[in-house]
């Protein structure tokens, strides 16, 4: 089994660092990366679990399958990992909260880590935490509904609380300072762990944390849309012009054809045999290209980034006069972010069935390069269709990406990967409640809290800027920088704005820890 899982690892090495990505999956489903998901888009495979690292233990914890129902005895085993390397056993406890991927040694070990590194300053103990339903941490065997209905924020945060308390016994922590960090969707994890259990931890930084989780985010295309035109005004109109004239191709049998040719489409449209659910899916599969490229722009977390894949960059091969034609310089466009990802550049894949093929199969895929990887998306596709909402239409209104991607497309995805119960009414009822649970982003009061976002993050619209200066909450807006921007190694011609606010996460840390002079 060991000499199987090394020939997959490398072969994940080889192919390139999107090798996790299932062929039939976009680069992009609801704005999280379908490889390795939001934190680790794009790393070189680094799961060690077979090479021992100094100093890093991997154990499990017993955890309720269900933490509100006392009738219910079934427990599960969830997945850590324990970094002692920086310890000077001073009670500083350092918590990285995983999300919806399966966790790896990638964000317990890599010594050039924002948070690794302060935690080499303050001498901390490192603990990570897989979230439930994720790689290896399984209440349940696979995700069928309705066994999946257990993977909620709710229990996510339960299970936190309950990891902290068993921490606390084993390694006799006396009077313990824990500190969580979580980026993206672990960042809303961090930050509301910090305001409902309050008790367990003396701070929180909370990196790209979405908070005001809304049913229609069109408020994502929108915030691209900004960045294009700030990145270049010609950029933005050519883009505009391109999905235009990609929308009115799509309406007619000639216009189809004509678009199976751009993009050499696989499989291709067929007249008289595609659906509107065909259609939806092409242009959310293009738009996923621009989604990905401005959500990481200038964050440096891999070779992608610090070798240019960035806003300038897009802007430049759209803008390529030496091509005429908008709708071939798409083309390009994709074709060049696929380079620089390690992606196949080739037939651009373009199935709505054999994509819900993979979503809709509940099993996980434990002998793929990154256990789970491709059933992660499942599971993400289950957090918001159950409970985030977060759906990334572009049909707001007027904009440069036009009515291509509509709530419906979301809707009917939902409800068939998770049968007929989860359908409009339980979707919107679910997210309102989510909202009503948790108050929303204006709503939200912590102490010693830090909420950095990027101003070039999509996402960062969701987040709160709710300032308690007396209580130490803390809302950052990074200028220049995108999603997680703050969490990712410092690098030569990084956004000016990230190495001040860095300074001021590093500064609100101390003061948790009560090393403020």
């Amino acid at each position: 089994m060991k000499c199987l899982k090394l020939l997959l690892v490398l072969g994940a090495l080889i192919a390139g660092s999107e090798a996790a990505r299932h062929p039939s999956l976009p680069p992009f489903l609801l704005g999280r990366p379908t490889a390795k998901g939001f934190v680790a888009h794009g790393e070189q495979f680094f799961d060690n679990f077979d090479t021992p690292i100094a100093n890093l233990t991997r154990g499990t914890v017993t955890q309720k399958v269900d933490n509100f129902d006392a009738s219910n005895a079934a427990t599960y085993k969830q997945r850590y990992w324990y970094n002692s390397n920086y310890t000077q056993n001073n009670n500083i406890i350092f918590l990285m909260i995983q999300g919806e991927s399966p966790a790896t040694d990638l964000w317990i070990t890599k010594p050039t880590y924002q948070y690794l590194q302060w935690a080499k300053e303050f001498g901390a103990d490192v603990f990570q935490l897989e979230h439930r339903c994720f790689g290896n941490s399984r209440p349940y065997p696979d995700t069928s509904y309705p066994s999946i209905k257990v993977c909620t924020m709710t229990q996510a945060l339960a299970d936190i609380h309950s990891f902290i308390q068993q921490m606390n016994l084993q390694h006799n922590f006396r009077n313990p300072k824990w500190i969580t960090f979580g980026g993206s969707y672990p960042g809303t994890l961090s930050a509301l762990f910090r305001q409902k259990y309050p008790q367990d931890t003396v701070g929180a930084v909370a990196s790209s944390a979405p908070l005001d989780w809304t049913l229609d985010f069109f408020e994502y295309a929108m915030v691209v849309e900004d960045v294009l035109r700030q990145t270049s005004t010609d950029c933005w109109k050519n883009v505009n012009q391109a999905f235009t004239n990609m929308q009115q191709l799509s309406l007619t049998v000639d216009g189809i054809q004509k678009l199976n040719t751009y993009f050499n489409l696989d499989p291709p449209f067929v007249a008289g045999k595609y659906t509107q659910h065909d259609i939806d899916n092409f242009f959310a599969n293009v738009y996923s290209f621009y989604q990905g490229v401005i959500q990481y722009t200038y964050d440096g977390r891999n070779a992608a980034t610090l070798g240019g894949l960035n806003a300038q960059n897009l802007c430049a091969k759209m803008n390529d006069a030496n091509v005429p034609d908008v709708i071939t310089r798409v083309n390009n466009t994709i074709n060049w972010i696929n380079q620089l990802n390690g992606d196949p550049v080739g037939p651009f894949q373009n199935s709505y069935s054999d994509m819900m093929k993979v979503l809709n199969d509940p099993k996980y895929d434990d002998n793929s390069a990154v256990p789970g990887d491709i059933a992660a998306n499942r599971g993400w596709m289950w957090l918001c269709c159950n409970e985030l909402g977060a759906l990334q239409t572009t049909d707001q209104g007027r904009n440069i990406f036009q009515q291509t991607v509509p709530m419906g497309y979301f809707i009917d995805m939902c409800t068939e990967m998770f049968g007929p119960d989860v359908g409009i009414k339980y979707i919107r009822d679910n997210n309102k409640q989510t909202l009503y649970n948790y108050g929303g982003a204006d709503n939200y009061q912590a102490t010693n809290v830090v909420l950095p976002n990027g101003a070039f993050d999509p996402w960062h619209v969701l987040g709160t800027y709710n300032n308690n200066t007396a209580n130490h909450m803390t809302p950052l807006l990074i200028q220049g920088a995108a999603h997680c921007s703050d969490m990712y190694p410092t690098y030569a011609n990084e956004p000016t704005d990230l190495a001040k606010n860095r300074q001021i996460i590093h500064d609100e840390i101390k003061y948790f820890l009560g090393l403020s002079t």
